[in-house]
C-alpha cells in the first residue's frame, strides 16, 4: 500500500513509474497533458516576459533565460528591462534543446534564452520584467523584489579539535 502523505503532499494521484526499468513513462506523459493547463493566448498583448536565470559569456556578454508571460518577442526588439531601467538590442532569441537552438520568435508560455550584448548581468536581474522599448507594458509581473547583498563562509580546520565550543 502506497504512503497518502509523504512530506506534507497528497499521494493519491501518484504514478508508480522507474525510469531504469521504463515503467510509468507513457502514463506520467499523459498526465502532463491532462492534469496541466495549457497557457492562455495572449500573443496580442504588450511583452511581458520574466527573468529566471543570466549568466556572462565573454563573447556575448549576458545570456539570459526568461520566459514569455505576455505577447511575443523576436531577435531584433529593442527590449526593455523594467527594474533596471536599461534597453537593449536583441542579437540572438532561441530555446534550450538541450544546447542553444535559434528561433525567429518566442509566444507567450515559451520559455527561451536571449543575447542583446548586455554587458552588465546587474542590468537583467533575476525576477526582473522584460518588456518592447516602444510599447512598454504598464505593470511590472509580480513578485520582483531587490535582493540584498550577503557573503556566506564556511570554515573548516584541518583538526576537528580546533572547533570552537568544544
Amino acid at each position: 500500500m502506497i504512503a497518502q502523505w509523504v512530506v506534507g503532499l497528497d499521494c493519491s494521484n501518484a504514478i508508480l513509474c522507474s525510469a531504469k526499468e521504463g515503467i510509468g513513462i507513457n502514463e506520467i506523459l499523459n498526465a502532463i497533458v491532462e492534469r496541466i493547463p495549457p497557457p492562455s493566448n495572449t500573443a496580442g498583448c504588450l511583452l511581458r516576459a520574466l527573468i529566471f536565470d543570466s549568466y556572462y559569456d565573454p563573447y556575448r556578454g549576458v545570456i539570459v533565460y526568461f520566459r514569455v508571460v505576455d505577447g511575443t518577442r523576436k531577435k531584433g526588439d529593442r527590449i526593455y528591462f523594467m527594474a533596471s531601467e536599461k534597453d537593449y538590442f536583441v542579437d540572438e532569441i532561441g530555446v534550450l534543446s538541450p544546447n542553444q537552438l535559434q528561433v525567429k520568435e518566442l509566444q507567450a508560455g515559451e520559455v527561451g534564452y536571449l543575447s542583446a550584448s548586455i554587458r552588465s548581468v546587474a542590468d537583467a536581474r533575476v525576477g526582473d520584467t522584460i518588456t518592447l522599448f516602444g510599447k512598454k507594458a504598464e505593470i511590472q509581473l509580480p513578485g520582483y523584489e531587490e535582493v540584498t547583498p550577503m557573503v556566506f563562509c564556511g570554515l573548516f580546520p584541518v583538526d576537528a579539535d580546533q572547533l570552537v565550543g568544544s
